[in-house]
């Protein structure tokens, strides 16, 4: 359990900087940061002291990033004085600027916004904190993992037809990489969702050595050289050629026993 003594060391702060303190507002970086700038000056009974990012970061679990953006926060709200590498605190409240016009809080006191989404590009270091990024930033894992998923839905006919497509583009020396592989994926679930047209659309691809893929060409006279998807359908004979074939069975069957009665000899021992 911890058990802090005064004995120990302090901060001596004047009450009334205390209460000047407590009337304005901070972000969650600025009171961080301010407090470890007394920690570091009038913890040492100092005004001033020379005071690096890394020292500030440690202290506040906040990355350097953060901390050299805040600081500038506060310098321009003349809350913290820099006079080249040293940093002191700005006792004089009077001096302390006003809040940036963005929003207000009853006393009309103007109060900067919290709800700022983070762009896509944005790193793992988040506004608050060292957070993890919020639901609507796409990382690479994510999509890595998409893409993983989708592909281990395909059949494997679909799975031959990529992995040949993938040989293609090596063979003229265009490999496909991770992120080719992402869009071509993306291209052809958005020319069908029929997975034997992707197939089609695939060996289309091949055949012509395209690095894409492309809609398939329903009409020949569009292009004559464009292979086109043709489903396969299963023979239907009629009444007739069943009958015709049980014969040419039967006799195939009498040949092979040796059965089959040979035509009787002409005139002039001919056949």
């Amino acid at each position: 359990m911890a058990s802090p003594q005064k004995e120990d060391g302090h901060v001596d702060i004047a009450n009334e900087i205390i209460e000047a303190l407590a009337k304005i507002y901070l972000s969650s970086y600025e009171t961080q940061t301010l407090f470890a700038i007394f920690r570091k000056t009038y913890g040492w009974h100092k005004k001033e002291d020379w005071i690096t990012g890394s020292q500030l970061s440690e202290m506040t679990g906040i990355s350097e990033s953060h901390i050299s953006r805040t600081l500038k926060k506060l310098i321009q709200r003349n809350l913290i004085i820099k006079n080249g590498k040293k940093i002191s605190f700005q006792k004089d409240h009077e001096k302390w600027k006003k809040l940036p016009i963005q929003a207000s809080n009853k006393n009309e006191e103007k109060l900067p916004k919290q709800d700022i989404k983070l762009p896509i590009q944005a790193s793992k270091v988040t506004q608050t904190g060292k957070k993890k990024l919020p639901k609507q930033v796409y990382t690479k894992e994510t999509k890595e993992t998409t893409t993983k998923e989708t592909i281990q839905k395909k059949g494997d006919i679909f799975l031959k037809a990529l992995k040949d497509f993938k040989t293609m583009r090596n063979k003229i020396k265009k490999p496909l990489t991770k992120r080719a592989e992402d869009m071509l994926l993306t291209s052809l679930n958005q020319l069908i969702k029929d997975e034997q047209e992707q197939v089609a659309i695939l060996n289309q691809s091949i055949f012509h050595c395209w690095q894409g893929v492309y809609a398939l060409k329903n009409k020949p006279a569009d292009d004559e050289t464009q292979p086109r998807y043709i489903p396969k359908k299963e023979p239907v004979l009629t009444r007739e050629q069943i009958e015709r074939n049980k014969v040419k069975i039967k006799e195939l069957g009498n040949i092979l026993k040796g059965k089959l009665a040979m035509p009787e000899a002409a005139e002039g021992g001919k056949i």
